[in-house]
């Protein structure tokens, strides 16, 4: 019987490793960004969702290139703020401030990255 309880705790400690790794990659985990890499049309994108530390619910959205694809780098930037917002609440919906609708010379583009502002609205 001692042996079977020793053998399911390291058991249980080994999959803990495992969980972590597993949920890191997937960016699942405690930080306040989630970075992805995203193509779109064959392009990849490096996109990161920061939340705020006032309210997790609001984010900023970093793509980069955008001189690539305009419209392929927003709908990269579109995916990132979902997939934030999906696995952090439960919900995929965000309200934009600074977002994707808007034509590209109204957004903020430095350095070859753009930079979008929203909400997270499910609870």
């Amino acid at each position: 019987m001692r042996i079977f309880v020793i053998v399911a705790l390291m058991l249980s400690l080994a999959s803990c490793g495992l969980v972590r790794n597993t949920a890191g990659r997937l960016g699942i985990g405690s930080g306040s960004a989630r970075k992805a890499n995203v193509e779109v049309d064959g392009t990849r994108y490096r996109a990161r969702a920061i939340a705020s530390k006032a309210d997790r619910r609001d984010i900023t959205v970093t793509v980069t290139p955008v001189a690539t694809n305009p419209e392929a780098a927003l709908d990269a930037a579109r995916y990132q703020a979902t997939r934030y917002c999906l696995l952090t609440y439960g919900g995929s919906d965000t309200v934009w401030t600074v977002g994707p609708d808007q034509s590209l010379a109204q957004l903020p583009v430095v350095n070859d990255s753009v930079t979008l502002q929203g909400r997270c609205t499910q609870r």
